[in-house]
């Protein structure tokens, strides 16, 4: 099986669909008995079906993200430079909302995209799930696909809460915003069978990383395992996307069929990296070199100074005060 022959070969965007896929583009379908998960339609997904002819058009500004994000940056930097003199904000009840209004909105993204993924690959296989974007004819997905992608340009008030606060921004959160902004907005018009992955682990991981922000705003306490858990989830999330774009990207350069185009592909497959990196040196400074940093930190502040084999002020090495760091580090 030979390579593809970039010299010749064509990136074709989802603009040109129907070329390759006749009878495909813009064929939804309304039999929604026929596809796994509720049998029903919100009023807003008929509403967007109604309009699909016009949304489609402006699958073509998808560049747009690129303002959005100029307009990003200049708001850390001015907002940066306001709260340099400030008190910062107390938030308390709005971030609770807010972060509980981004978990509905994931669950429900959940609930309503998670029956067709879990189908794909129960019925037709792992191959199938990152090479056939089946989910197309189902117009209620394609619905929420599209919220997906507009949410990612929402999902920047995030920052605003941090800055707001007087919180540390850290790289993490603005360089992930960011790039996930501009590469859902520039996946989106291709329809891209890669989408459903993303679509589906983005929505789940978010159903409990904005539920647990939520409940640690107001105050809740909560295990410590919790946040390590999503934190290792959204490193498993990262590796599996390298996984299914490079497995595409197979496809494709070997020349076999697979509904994505090329620079999608490379693009996801970079970032999907790029995001793997940044989230475990994120985990290592976090749950490993801080947790430690603290526990060395504890033992310097509350245990007795030692002069050779004796104690200053006389307390047993095993007493209350190694009592004390245990409670304090946890």
């Amino acid at each position: 099986m030979s390579l593809l022959d970039l010299s010749n070969y064509r990136d074709v965007r989802y603009h040109d669909f129907h070329i390759y896929h006749p009878g495909r583009a813009h064929n939804f379908s309304q039999d929604l008995k026929s596809f796994p998960g509720i049998a029903n339609s919100f009023w807003f997904e008929d509403f967007i079906l109604r309009h699909s002819d016009f949304i489609h058009r402006q699958l073509d500004k998808w560049y747009y993200s690129f303002y959005i994000s100029i307009g990003y940056l200049i708001a850390i930097v001015a907002m940066k430079r306001i709260m340099v003199n400030r008190a910062p904000f107390q938030m308390k009840g709005l971030l609770i909302g807010w972060n509980a209004l981004l978990a509905i909105f994931s669950i429900v993204g959940t609930i309503r995209c998670f029956p067709e993924f879990t189908s794909v690959l129960l019925n037709n296989g792992l191959k199938f799930s990152y090479s056939q974007s089946t989910y197309y004819y189902d117009y209620r997905l394609n619905v929420w696909y599209l919220f997906f992608t507009l949410s990612k340009a929402i999902e920047l008030l995030d920052t605003a809460f941090v800055l707001l606060r007087k919180r540390k921004l850290i790289a993490l959160h603005w360089v992930h915003h960011l790039l996930t902004l501009n590469y859902s907005w520039f996946v989106f018009p291709d329809a891209p069978a890669t989408a459903r992955w993303m679509v589906n682990m983005n929505f789940f991981v978010h159903s409990l990383m904005y539920t647990y922000y939520a409940v640690k705003v107001a105050n809740i306490n909560v295990p410590r395992a919790i946040s390590l858990t999503i934190t290792t989830l959204q490193i498993a999330q990262m590796f599996v996307g390298l996984f299914v774009n490079y497995r595409a990207l197979q496809l494709k350069l070997l020349g076999l069929p697979c509904d994505a185009s090329l620079s999608v592909l490379t693009i996801g497959f970079t970032l999907y990296g790029l995001f793997a990196v940044l989230f475990i040196n994120f985990f290592i400074y976090t749950y490993i070199i801080r947790r430690s940093g603290k526990l060395h930190s504890a033992v310097k502040q509350f245990v007795p100074e030692m002069n050779g084999n004796s104690i200053k002020n006389g307390s047993s090495p095993n007493g209350i005060q190694y009592q004390f760091i245990a409670k304090k580090v946890q």
